[in-house]
């Protein structure tokens, strides 16, 4: 079959993403023979003329569309992106009359209300490497029951199903990147991105990792990922990789092992990753310094003792200063992941906060105020039950957790206060330190990596 792969995400702040699911998925329906092209919206001007243009080329007998984010996450600066992927999807529609089958990140956290939204009648929820073949396979033979599918959302005869949804996909082969436009991602965004592992064991409140991925790790083959970066940096000369695992170092062995394989094959490339602050040892750090490893972003969320709890993170405040003294003597550069106005946020717990800015010897800090509310979280529940939200709210138009304790006002003038007399702290979705124009300065100088490693200079 022909199949046609659109990649529905536009956002390029701070850098733009390629479009790393579809990939994985390419490569699964190249070995089931069927011809793949894709649609990179991220690097598109006009949506309705890129579509148009894809469809004069190639006649699909399926689409698939991949909804990566529906919002940018931040307040106040709020922006959400429904209105570009509706524009998509319809037209999508208007150009073909080949079933469109949505996937993707934020379908997978919101597949009825989008499925609706988006008035398509058939998804996949969480990976598509399973499903999608055998979706695939059912369409082919005219078939319109897929309730044998794992994964699979449908509509038939105006009724909704929801199939099981699992988490037992194979990714342990080497992706190829073909279809992407490398020259661009490496260009604006400095880093191609991979993954090293599936699955989250943790529990934090706000967060849908455990439900799009499940809490099962499924490690990728150490020497498949060697192979994977070697392949990109020879091939299409990217020469920094970001590990997208929502943790690299859990398993620690797991990620000690990437290192060696990486080491093995004296790969000269370099990367970066998102890490917890809990089992980051000094062999380890050694490891990934060795490998290549040049910046590290934590995910702490927090840096009030209370808060920290209330948000159910594995770690505490004793680890944060440990694993940040660690990071310092090895040289890696590390950023920590903080926001403000969460559960049991006082001013008294965001002035601990700030203290603690001060004392930490990090390359940044990069601030969110409030915290995106998801269907399915500990959050959304918390939220409910404090009347921040109520059951009518649509989760699909950003709503965000914000502390009764603390007026919003009197919190967003305290963070812009202290952010702006810090040099280290990013704030996004209050444009401190973070401005088209700052982002285009700073990758015209420092063209690999993330750019906050580049604040105070290379």
């Amino acid at each position: 079959m022909k199949i046609l792969l659109v990649s529905v995400n536009r956002e390029q702040k701070p850098y733009p993403v390629a479009p790393l699911g579809i990939l994985y998925l390419t490569e699964v329906l190249r070995r089931e023979k069927h011809e793949v092209r894709m649609v990179d919206l991220c690097t598109s001007y006009d949506i309705a003329s890129t579509i148009k243009k894809a469809f004069s080329e190639f006649s699909p007998d399926v689409i698939g569309a991949s909804i990566r984010n529906i919002d940018n996450l931040s307040y106040p600066g709020i922006i959400s992106y429904l209105t570009d992927i509706k524009k998509t999807i319809d037209s999508l529609h208007e150009q073909s009359q080949a079933p469109v089958i949505l996937g993707g990140s934020a379908f997978s956290i919101f597949p009825e209300k989008l499925l609706k939204h988006l008035n398509c009648n058939i998804g996949v929820i969480g990976a598509g490497e399973n499903a999608l073949p055998e979706l695939l396979r059912s369409i082919e033979l005219g078939k319109k029951d897929f309730s044998n599918i794992d994964n699979v959302i449908w509509v038939k005869e105006g009724k909704l199903h929801t199939n099981r949804v699992t988490h037992e996909e194979n990714s342990n082969y080497v992706v190829d990147r073909d279809l992407v436009d490398n020259k661009f991602y490496s260009a604006s965004g400095g880093m191609g991105n991979i993954q090293t592992k599936r699955g989250c064991q943790f529990s934090c409140s706000y967060c849908t990792y455990p439900i799009l991925e499940g809490k099962k790790y499924r490690l990728r083959d150490p020497e498949i990922v060697a192979d994977e970066i070697e392949q990109a940096h020879k091939k299409y000369n990217i020469n920094h990789f970001f590990f997208v695992d929502n943790i690299f170092n859990f398993p620690a062995d797991h990620a000690e092992d990437i290192c060696r394989s990486i080491i093995k094959k004296k790969l000269t490339a370099k990367w970066s990753c998102f890490a917890n602050p809990l089992n980051m040892t000094e062999d380890l750090l050694k490891l990934m310094k060795k490998s290549g490893c040049e910046n590290i972003e934590f995910g702490t969320d927090a840096l009030s003792a209370k808060v920290l709890s209330q948000l159910g993170k594995s770690f505490t405040l004793d680890d944060v200063f440990k694993t940040s003294k660690l990071c310092k003597e090895s040289g890696i550069k590390y950023a920590h992941y903080v926001m403000f106005g969460g559960p049991g946020e006082t001013i008294e717990t965001l002035q601990e906060a700030f203290d603690n800015i001060e004392r930490l010897e990090c390359n940044a800090i990069i601030a969110m105020v409030g915290i995106r509310i998801y269907p399915g979280t500990a959050l959304e529940n918390l939220a409910l039950k404090e009347k921040i939200i109520s059951e009518e709210n649509d989760l699909l138009t950003p709503h965000f957790y914000l502390s009764k304790n603390i007026p919003h006002d009197t919190l967003l003038k305290k963070v812009s206060e202290f952010a702006s007399g810090n040099p280290k702290c990013i704030v996004p979705g209050m444009g401190i330190k973070s401005s088209d124009k700052m982002y285009e300065i700073l990758r015209k100088y420092y063209h690999d990596g993330p750019l906050w490693g580049y604040l105070g200079g290379k």
